[in-house]
């Protein structure tokens, strides 16, 4: 279905900055693009073949926007045929205003990239087809943020993003049996005003017959993989790149 780029926290360099990918027929399709997340697509050769790129951006946080200028210069000066915008950007209409912001002050401009508002939805006609649908998360104090649903052939997903919580509306789904697959930031770290959503709270929000859909993303340094996988949950790094 989707495969992680990374899948750490901000500082777990050894997993990756946290973001999924698709590619299919020239085509890439990203969510996020954290500060090594360019390194790792070069290192593991993803963007070799490719001729368009569309990454979907869920907040400015540097873990999830770090080096989406860099992706944008190396499509623009060095992937063929040079000097043509290759990157579309998308991400929520209240967000896309701090996306263009951050890239401005890499020096990105509107010769380097396309813009793509996403209002109630948008269908991205690439590998396969991908429906992204926003949903404002709770994150960061000051900071918008969003996931996403996520319709893709057949499939019916949850992408988290960064949350410290999962909202009422979209427990109710899941325990209800209707996401496909469901990617949540999950950390170790637990503590009043975390901005990220520990284990415990996890294990105590989702009963164990939905868990088995329930995929821990963004994982802390300490996470314990085993433990999480014997709680019932998969865990991203069984789909890490490779």
């Amino acid at each position: 279905m989707f495969t992680f780029i990374g899948c750490g926290s901000a500082f777990h360099t050894k997993l990756g900055n946290n973001g999924i990918m698709a590619k299919e027929s020239g085509q890439l399709f990203l969510i996020d693009c954290g500060s090594s997340t360019f390194h790792r697509l070069q290192s593991f050769h993803v963007l070799d073949g490719v001729k368009t790129i569309h990454v979907a951006m869920t907040h400015t946080h540097p873990d999830h926007i770090g080096s989406l200028g860099d992706l944008i210069f190396y499509s623009y000066f060095k992937m063929e045929p040079a000097f043509q915008a290759k990157v579309t950007v998308l991400a929520p209409q209240a967000l896309l205003p701090a996306i263009k912001a951050v890239l401005k002050g890499n020096g990105v401009d509107d010769t380097h990239v396309f813009w793509q508002e996403i209002k109630d939805a948008y269908m991205y006609e690439g590998c396969g087809g991908i429906e992204l649908v926003p949903v404002q998360v709770q994150h960061a104090e000051n900071l918008l943020c969003f996931g996403y649903e996520i319709n893709t052939k057949g499939n019916h997903i949850y992408y988290s993003g960064d949350a410290n919580a999962i909202s009422a509306d979209v427990l109710q789904k899941l325990k209800a049996g209707q996401y496909d697959v469901f990617y949540q930031d999950t950390c170790t770290a637990d503590y009043p005003g975390n901005v990220h959503l520990s284990l415990r709270k996890l294990i105590e929000l989702v009963p164990e017959e939905n868990r088995s859909v329930v995929c821990c993303m963004h994982v802390d340094e300490e996470f314990d993989l085993a433990y999480a996988k014997k709680q019932g949950f998969q865990t991203a790094t069984d789909y890490l790149i490779s």
